[in-house]
């Protein structure tokens, strides 16, 4: 009879053998009704003749005078701002720089804005791609910014650029490079005029009175609180059930008879909930840095102060009270969040 091999650690090619997962067991994809309405919206909106917003005149305005804040929901049309800004400065024969945290997103807006402007004239300087560096527009990272003017200054030369734009404007209260966007800020030229692009930044009035402190230069902020593309969060049962994450500002009958069940079996209990338990049973659409800036504004309803995302594979992080990264967004994430929003 031939002996059963038996598990040897040493073996490098060993290959436990798991049992198949009960059937049973799987979640049942299915769709609350109250869903049904919600769902059937979405889709192609219909051809239409664009007209900017008044905040985006407003703001298109106020850059060509002075520095200027725009504060506004992700798909509201901040880059048009940026795109007729920068126009505006061509036909004056001058120079743009659009700075942005990440460099995909530089990609993107270099391969939006070479198709709107023509390639020539649009260039990209990041740490990995650098074409076309004496246009008159230049798409690149934060950084690479601030090292354009530490070089602009060391060799006494003013810097080449007559607009600058600086995208995720809320990094500067990021704790490890909100540094870069703060040298910036300070060392470029009063001459240039400066817009920020932000969809985070709760406290832009104070950021503002620091601009001018610093720039001897007015700075005029815009807000826009209407959102064009409503979002709608949903909640994951663990049975395989999707329903309405929020009921109005609470949290819908379904996250809240989850919390009962599962995550509070003793009534009368004065722990607060497992927000990081919660969230996880959250369904995000999309990845990395709008999947975070999706839960920011989810989780900013009743707190318009909100510090904005920042990314990093530790975790998450509410309210200052850290959580392991069981549960991580897309991409990975920390986010600071307001756990009021779940309270009845």
């Amino acid at each position: 009879m031939k002996e059963k091999k038996r598990f040897d650690s040493r073996n490098p090619f060993y290959t436990p053998k798991f049992p198949k997962p009960d059937r049973k067991s799987l979640m049942k994809p299915e769709i609350a009704s109250s869903l049904k309405d919600v769902l059937a919206k979405i889709g192609k909106p219909h051809p239409s003749t664009f007209t900017p917003d008044e905040f985006q005149t407003q703001a298109l305005e106020a850059i060509r005078q002075n520095d200027c804040l725009v504060i506004a929901p992700t798909g509201s049309g901040k880059t048009w701002i940026a795109r007729e800004a920068i126009l505006s400065v061509m036909e004056q024969g001058g120079r743009a720089w659009y700075a942005s945290p990440l460099k995909a997103l530089s990609n993107a807006k270099w391969v939006e804005f070479s198709l709107h402007f023509e390639p020539e004239n649009v260039g990209i300087i990041t740490g990995d791609t650098k074409e076309n560096t004496e246009a008159p527009i230049i798409v690149g990272t934060t950084e690479i910014l601030r090292n354009q003017l530490y070089d602009a200054m060391h060799r006494g030369e003013d810097l080449k650029c007559d607009l600058v734009i600086l995208d995720e404007a809320h990094f500067l209260g990021d704790a490890d490079r909100g540094v870069v966007w703060e040298e910036i800020m300070i060392y470029l030229p009063v001459r240039v005029n400066l817009l920020l692009l932000s969809a985070t930044i709760g406290n832009g009035d104070e950021i503002a009175a620091w601009l001018q402190s610093i720039r001897n230069k007015a700075c005029t902020v815009i807000r826009e609180e209407k959102r064009p593309v409503p979002l709608y969060p949903l909640f994951l049962h663990p049975s395989g059930c999707l329903h309405p994450f929020l009921d109005g500002k609470k949290a819908a009958p379904a996250v809240f008879e989850f919390i009962r069940k599962d995550k509070f079996k003793h009534r009368g209990s004065r722990r607060p909930p497992d927000y990081a338990g919660i969230v996880r049973e959250v369904v995000f659409v999309g990845k990395g840095r709008k999947s975070a800036e999706w839960m920011a504004e989810l989780l900013a309803v009743r707190n318009r102060t909100l510090a904005a995302p920042t990314f990093a594979p530790d975790g998450l992080y509410l309210c200052g009270v850290e959580y392991p990264a069981r549960w991580p967004l897309p991409g990975g994430g920390r986010i600071i969040a307001a756990p009021q929003l779940l309270l009845p």
